[in-house]
């Protein structure tokens, strides 16, 4: 029997099981599965679906009613800016521009008969005025009645009224010629939208208008065609979860399929996020313009498009399976977490930006700065230099903050002493720090790197507590919290630079019974 059981725990050791043998008449196996923390590449991404759209669709219709005479494009047909696609018959809008030309005529010419009148007033008004002036020294020396002189004195006046009248009936035609000029004017342009023309340069995509078929303008404008911008350039529009939207943002990379192309993958960029929101059924979604490159066409207006938008990608980082993180042993004593994030509190230590470099130290701010700066593959010289100006700004706000270790004046913003270990604003500290980070990284890095590592600021702002179990040499399990960055299926990023590749971490303890036969 002693035999049997040698050889059991070998096969287990070999096969990474453990047993576990108790008195008794029964056995408890472990059976424990294992995984090993690597580096690699995280994808994270939200799926999705939406369809596929050209980049400007206008929907082209008539200001008229009346009947389509001719059609100069149809479905699938190329058009240009300008371009006449369709006619209305013109007859009638021809009439009535002949007619209005004819009335603005008649206008014109009754502004030369109100000016002749102007001519005639004035004759008459110098003809009164003279017999006026006459008649006025005969009347004084009595070789006249005065009623003579009256009667001349009021035809002066009423040629003086005419002329006045004569010169208001030349503005009143001058304001009918206006008119009828505005009639022409319009009665052209009626005209000239019989002429019904493309908007934009692109290809028409529907046509819902036959010729001899009347379209009707009295309440709405009748749609007669959709024109669709160059569609070597499209948009999708995708809807996506109010839980997954917090993560997607304008500049994502998105890829995507369409069922016409199974074996084929196109890419996008996220271009706008909508903020209005679609409710149905209680499920609230937001709208994500995506636009696309289209150069051989194939993609169509209509198309279903399954997308992944990729809202976080780390390389070459440290990373566990997503079953370490979902393990959690029986009977576990949970154990207390460290803090992370820049921020520190009164009565404790500043973060360690001393000694050990970007790889000394455990400290939650020099695991989360490396994990920032990683992506810029600095070389030492630049990562000692950036390392003292941190230390030199995190001593000098330390000091203002404790003010030589006495609470003294001024507190860590400026504001009225605040003695050690009580009423600091741990989130108004971290805005400090961050933005202390930010002037020193600015004096250090060029403006490319900057951007880089506000990428990167932005992903570590996300990190989370989380714990994974490690396997030790007598295969008890050990807690080891973590920060945790971003996660795709199958791995999470971990954000602690004191763990190693290779650190064995494990996934699932599973117990059995075993009978002992002695």
């Amino acid at each position: 029997m002693k035999k049997y059981i040698i050889v059991a725990v070998l096969v287990a050791a070999g096969s990474g099981i453990y047993l576990s043998l108790s008195g008794g008449g029964d056995a408890t196996s472990q059976e424990i599965s294992t995984a090993e923390i690597s580096r690699g590449d995280i994808t994270r991404s939200v799926a999705t679906t939406g369809p596929v759209r050209a980049l400007v669709t206008v929907e082209v219709g008539s200001q008229l009613s009346g009947q389509i005479a001719e059609l100069y494009a149809d479905f699938n047909s190329p058009v240009e800016a300008n371009q006449v696609i369709a006619l209305i018959d013109p007859q009638s809008f021809e009439k009535r521009v002949r007619q209005a030309e004819a009335d603005l005529k008649v206008a014109a010419a009754n502004v030369e008969v109100q000016k002749a009148g102007i001519v005639r007033a004035e004759a008459n008004l110098r003809r009164a005025k003279l017999d006026y002036e006459r008649q006025k020294p005969l009347v004084e020396k009595g070789t006249l009645a005065e009623t003579t002189l009256d009667t001349a004195l009021a035809n002066f006046e009423s040629a003086q009224a005419e002329l006045t009248m004569a010169k208001a009936q030349v503005r009143n035609a001058d304001a009918v010629v206006e008119q009828r000029l505005a009639a022409l004017s319009s009665a052209q342009i009626d005209l000239d939208r019989t002429k019904i023309r493309s908007p934009i340069n692109g290809v028409v995509i529907q046509r819902s208008v036959a010729v001899g078929q009347t379209v009707a303008a009295s309440f709405s404008s009748p749609v007669l065609f959709n024109i669709a911008q160059d569609l070597r350039h499209i948009q999708l529009e995708a809807n996506v979860d109010e839980s997954d939207i917090g993560n997607v943002s304008e500049g994502n990379g998105v890829t995507f399929a369409v069922d016409a192309y199974p074996d084929e993958k196109f890419t996008g960029v996220v271009a706008q996020i909508r903020l209005a929101p679609q409710e149905l059924q209680t499920v609230v979604t937001y709208t994500v313009i995506i636009t696309a490159s289209n150069p051989d066409k194939k993609l169509l207006p209509g198309m279903t498009a399954n997308m992944e938008i990729v809202t976080g990608k780390r390389e070459n980082v440290l990373r566990v399976p997503n079953d370490a993180l979902r393990f959690k042993p029986k009977n576990a004593v949970e154990q207390a977490a460290s803090p992370a994030g820049p921020a520190f509190m009164p009565g404790g230590s500043a973060p360690n930006f001393g000694g050990g470099g970007f790889r000394g130290g455990n400290g939650g701010p020099n695991q989360m700065l490396l994990s920032q700066l990683e992506p810029l593959k600095l070389d030492e010289a630049k990562q000692e230099e950036i390392q003292k100006a941190i230390g030199e700004s995190f001593a000098e706000m330390r000091n203002e903050l404790f003010g030589g270790g006495s609470g003294g004046p001024g507190g860590l913003l400026g504001g009225p002493p605040r003695p050690p270990g009580g009423g600091f604003d741990r989130s108004e500290m971290s805005q400090r720090i961050d933005n202390m980070i930010e002037r020193v990284l600015q004096q250090h890095l060029t403006p490319e790197q900057m951007e880089v590592y506000r990428k990167s600021n932005d992903s570590s702002r996300n990190a989370r507590h989380g714990e994974i179990w490690l396997q030790t040499e007598d295969d008890e399990p050990q807690q080891r919290p973590v920060m945790l960055g971003i996660s795709d299926d199958e791995y999470t990023e971990i954000l602690d630079t004191d763990l190693e590749p290779g650190t064995v971490v494990i996934t699932r303890i599973r117990e059995k019974k075993t009978q002992d036969d002695g």
